[in-house]
């Protein structure tokens, strides 16, 4: 149930029976103090970030998500702006929304008027929907012509409808938003009941690709150099072996350090992301497992070091960090949904905590398959992407870059690829619950799926992509005008 309160005094009422809100975050031991925490995260996401309706949060978010989190019940304080998680013999948990930033769970370690003093100064991005695609939402009738011309419009249209036609077992909608682009047009969009082309959507660890691409920013920007030592605290002792660790081998997953990424109690993915106040604190204590550059291992942990970096590059608070994101990246991209998640340090959680509208995911692939423009300006350099979409030698396969999983053949094994029925040039953003961006730069395309698939079930990613994929043409040189307006991120006649 949904226990719902306009004044911070009922809040106290509502939790009365259960641990103070703000009691220190205790161990998670169980699944079940498991289920509150985790559903105190994106219950308060859902409701305030995605402005979706409490009881749809409760039934299709938290309910439908795992089999630990089906007897949780969640109590709503809109003028506190917390929501509150509780379940019978778990923990009860509590997560603040701060406009600007999004949500955080709270340990008890540090007062709610202190977190919202870290964002008091910030502000949502302004929208510019009265623009034409893509740094608006109007329609580019020039792009979108073109590209019709070229795709197999009924191919695409039945692709898209039978992604939407799997179903969980409990019969909630699996697949909540496509968007297809191909030419720079988008070519197919479509949403679930109760999502719109408005509603952020949580994309887990396709973050990560976001926060490779701010501290690509930061060295191109020359701040940040990727084969000197990463600039982490921690590991400055004398005769401290993870000194030696470079950004590049973090941005690769192959820093060496410990870290358990299954999400079981006692782990340290659990204890990171539902139980520290400094999420990268935690990460940065790990002891080295591997000597650096020398083993893959895909880890949270690593991505909230590099989060953590960037945010001491960046002024060495919650709004530093938040404007360097917003001001190189999300705004001139067209991203003006897009937003990470902090911790209780202030730091964004680049490993999983970032929310855009399926629009906004799209630019993000758009912009890289446009090697680093939009709005007619560069942003990301060539070098930066040529290096992000290197295989790391430390990979036993050619599947990962930097914060970004490549579609490469794997030779020794048959062909193997992450998508085997994609093509080979394509490169993805990926999370939980089946969130993909697949950008396919020999169909011009980006395609975007975001879904809600529960523990247990799957999405079939390859199945789904490769058909969407398979109904569009080849990529092929655009006419003079057409990429014109590609480059300028407006329809003819915009400014």
């Amino acid at each position: 149930m949904i226990r719902y309160s306009t004044g911070g005094s009922l809040l106290a009422l509502a939790l009365a029976a259960s641990a103070p809100a703000l009691a220190a975050a205790p161990p998670i031991t169980s699944a079940d103090d498991l289920g509150t925490a985790v559903s105190a995260q994106i219950a308060c996401a859902g409701i305030f970030v995605a402005n979706r309706a409490e009881a749809d949060v409760l039934r299709d978010d938290i309910h439908a998500l795992a089999p630990f989190t089906k007897a949780v019940a969640l109590s709503v304080d809109r003028k506190a702006g917390t929501v509150t998680a509780s379940a019978p013999g778990a923990a009860t948990r509590t997560a603040l929304h701060r406009p600007a930033v999004g949500c955080t769970l709270t340990t008890g370690d540090v007062p709610l008027k202190t977190l919202d003093a870290q964002a008091a100064r910030l502000s949502p991005l302004r929208q510019l929907s009265a623009r034409p695609w893509p740094q608006g939402d109007l329609p580019a009738p020039a792009l979108q012509a073109a590209a019709e011309t070229k795709l197999d419009r009924a191919a695409l249209d039945a692709a898209v409808s039978a992604a939407f036609a799997e179903q969980n077992v409990g019969g909630y909608p699996d697949t909540r938003a496509i968007v297809v682009v191909q030419g720079g047009a988008i070519v197919a969009e479509r949403y679930a009941p109760g999502f719109n082309q408005d509603t952020r959507m949580l994309g887990w660890s396709a973050t990560k690709s976001i926060m490779g691409t701010l501290v690509g920013l930061l060295v191109d920007d020359g701040v940040l150099k990727l084969d000197d030592p990463a600039p982490v605290p921690e590991w400055q002792g004398k005769g401290d072996p993870r000194g030696a660790i470079t950004l590049r081998q973090l941005l690769t997953m192959s820093s060496g350090l410990t870290f358990v990424e299954s999400y079981k109690p006692g782990n340290e993915s659990i204890k990171m992301l539902f139980e520290a106040g400094d999420m990268a604190a935690l990460a940065a204590a790990m002891p080295l497992e591997h000597a650096p550059g020398t083993h893959w291992s895909y880890s949270s942990g690593t991505t909230n070091i590099l989060s953590r970096i960037v945010f001491d590059a960046t002024g060495g608070t919650l709004e530093g960090m938040t404007r360097f994101a917003q001001t190189r990246l999300f705004e001139p991209a067209g991203m003006r949904s897009a937003l990470i998640e902090p911790d209780e340090s202030g730091v964004l959680v680049g490993s999983s905590y970032g929310y855009a509208t399926a629009r906004d995911w799209a630019r993000y692939g758009l912009l890289h398959l446009n090697q680093g423009e939009a709005g007619g300006k560069r942003l990301l350099s060539k070098q930066w992407l040529a290096f992000a979409l290197t295989p790391t030698p430390a990979s036993p396969r050619p599947s990962y870059g930097a914060q970004l999983w490549l579609n490469r053949a794997a030779p020794d094994e048959e062909g193997r690829k992450v998508l085997q029925d994609v093509p080979p040039d394509a490169f993805m953003a990926m999370g939980h619950n089946h969130q993909i961006v697949a950008v396919i730069p020999s169909q011009d395309a980006v395609i975007v799926r975001l879904g809600w698939t529960p523990e247990g079930q799957k999405f079939d990613w390859n199945k789904h992509v490769s058909r969407i994929a398979a109904a569009l043409a080849p990529a092929a040189a655009p006419s003079s005008e057409v990429a014109l307006m590609r480059r300028q991120g407006a329809d003819r006649g915009a400014h």
